[in-house]
C-alpha cells in the first residue's frame, strides 16, 4: 500500500534531524578530544631545568700540594728554615760585644805583705803603705802613656785586619778560591795572634815598671830589713809575683777566648742570615713551581670536562698578595694566606688532578 505524501515528508524531516544531531555530536566529540589533548599537553609541559654550575670544577688545594712529587722537598726546606732561625736566635741571645776584664793586682800584693808582716815588726805596715802609694801614683801617672802605646799597637794592625775581614766577608763577590780564603784566614789568625802577643808583652812590661818603681821608692828602707828576712821572704815574694803573673796571663787568655767566641758568633749570625735569605727564596720558588704544576694539570682536566672555571679550596687570600705596608694591621707580617671557598654544586675533580700530578715527574729539574 503506497505511503501518503505527508508521511514521506515527515520521515525525511526526521532523518535530517538525526543526521544533524549525529554531526553535532561528532563535532562536539572532536572538540572534546582536542581540548583534552591540548589540556594534557599544557598540564604535562616540563618546567625548563634551572641553570646549574656544571661548568665549574673545584679541587682541594692542600691534598694536591701534598700529592705533588716535590712536596717532600718543600717540607725539608721548611724544616731547614726553622733550624736556621733557631741557630740565629741562639747566636743573638748572648751580646756580641766583649767587655775587658778588670785585673786587680791588689790581692797578690796584699798576700806578700801580709805574710811578711807576720815575720817582721809593725813598721812593715808603714813600708807596705808607702810602696803601695808609690805604685798607685806611678800607675796613675803612667797609665795614659800605656794606653797610648796600646792603641798604637792596635792601629798598626787595624787596616790590614779590617781589609782581610772585608775580603773574607765578600769572598763570593770577589770570586776567591778556597786556597786563597784559607791563606787569608791563616794570615788573619797570625796577625791577631801577633797583635795579642805584643799587647800582652806591653801590659806585663807596664806592670813590671810599676813594681820596679814601687820597689825602688822604698829601696833604702827595705835594704835595712832584708838582712833579717832571709830566704823565706824572698821565696814568698817570688811566689806572689809568680801567682800574679799567672793570674794576669789567665785573664788575658780568657779575654782573647771571649773575643774569639764573639767573632765566631758574629760570623755564624751573618752566615745564618744569608742562609735564611737563600732558604726563603728557595721556598718561594718551589711553592710557585708546585702551584704552577697544579694549575697546569687542572687546566688539562678542565678541557676534558669542558669546564669554564676550576676553583681551589681553600683559595689564596687577597690580603696575602698585598705589599707588607698594605696588609691588615692585625698581622702585617703573617696575613691569612688561604680562605675557605664557598661552592654549591661545583664538581670535585681533586682525584683526577692528583692522578695527573703523580703520573708525571716533577715539572722542573731537581735542586
Amino acid at each position: 500500500m503506497a505511503e501518503s505524501p505527508e508521511r514521506a515528508d515527515a520521515h525525511e524531516d526526521d532523518g535530517r534531524r538525526r543526521r544533524l544531531a549525529a554531526g553535532i555530536a561528532l563535532v562536539a566529540l572532536i572538540l572534546l578530544v582536542f581540548g583534552a589533548v591540548l589540556m594534557r599537553s599544557l598540564l604535562q609541559r616540563e618546567t625548563p631545568a634551572p641553570v646549574t654550575a656544571g661548568e665549574v670544577g673545584v679541587v682541594k688545594l692542600q691534598e694536591l700540594i701534598e700529592a705533588h712529587p716535590d712536596y717532600g722537598k718543600l717540607q725539608d726546606l721548611l724544616s731547614e728554615r726553622e733550624a736556621i732561625r733557631s741557630s740565629l736566635s741562639q747566636q743573638l741571645e748572648v751580646p756580641l760585644t766583649v767587655a775587658p776584664p778588670k785585673v786587680d793586682a791588689q790581692p797578690f800584693d796584699d798576700s806578700v805583705w801580709q805574710k811578711n808582716a807576720q815575720d817582721v815588726i809593725g813598721r812593715r805596715s808603714e813600708l807596705e803603705r808607702a810602696q803601695k802609694k808609690a805604685a798607685a801614683d806611678y800607675r796613675q801617672k803612667s797609665e795614659p802613656e800605656y794606653k797610648e802605646r796600646r792603641d798604637a799597637i792596635n792601629a798598626e794592625y787595624l787596616n790590614e785586619i779590617f781589609n782581610i775581614k772585608l775580603k773574607l766577608d765578600n769572598r763570593k763577590a770577589m770570586w776567591l778560591t778556597d786556597d786563597t780564603v784559607a791563606q787569608m784566614e791563616q794570615q788573619l789568625e797570625d796577625l791577631e795572634g801577633e797583635r795579642g802577643a805584643r799587647q800582652i808583652a806591653l801590659y806585663r812590661a807596664w806592670q813590671q815598671e810599676i813594681k820596679d818603681y814601687a820597689a825602688k821608692s822604698v829601696e833604702q828602707e827595705l835594704a835595712g830589713q832584708k838582712a833579717g828576712l832571709g830566704d823565706l821572704r824572698a821565696q814568698r815574694e817570688a811566689q806572689a809575683v809568680h801567682a800574679q803573673t799567672e793570674a794576669q796571663a789567665r785573664d788575658v787568655l780568657a779575654l782573647q777566648q771571649r773575643m774569639a767566641d764573639s767573632v765566631t758568633r758574629q760570623q755564624q749570625a751573618q752566615a745564618d742570615q744569608a742562609a735564611l735569605a737563600e732558604n726563603e727564596q728557595a721556598i718561594t720558588a718551589l711553592e710557585s713551581r708546585i702551584l704552577n704544576d697544579i694549575a697546569g694539570k687542572a687546566a688539562k682536566v678542565a678541557i676534558l670536562h669542558h669546564f669554564t672555571l676550576i676553583v681551589c679550596d681553600p683559595a689564596r687570600s687577597l690580603s696575602s698578595l698585598l705589599p707588607a705596608a698594605f696588609r691588615p694591621t692585625a698581622a702585617p707580617d703573617r696575613p691569612e694566606k688561604y680562605v675557605k671557598t664557598v661552592s654549591v654544586s661545583a664538581e670535585d675533580v681533586t682525584d683526577e688532578v692528583k692522578a695527573e700530578l703523580t703520573e708525571d715527574p716533577p715539572s722542573a729539574a731537581d735542586g
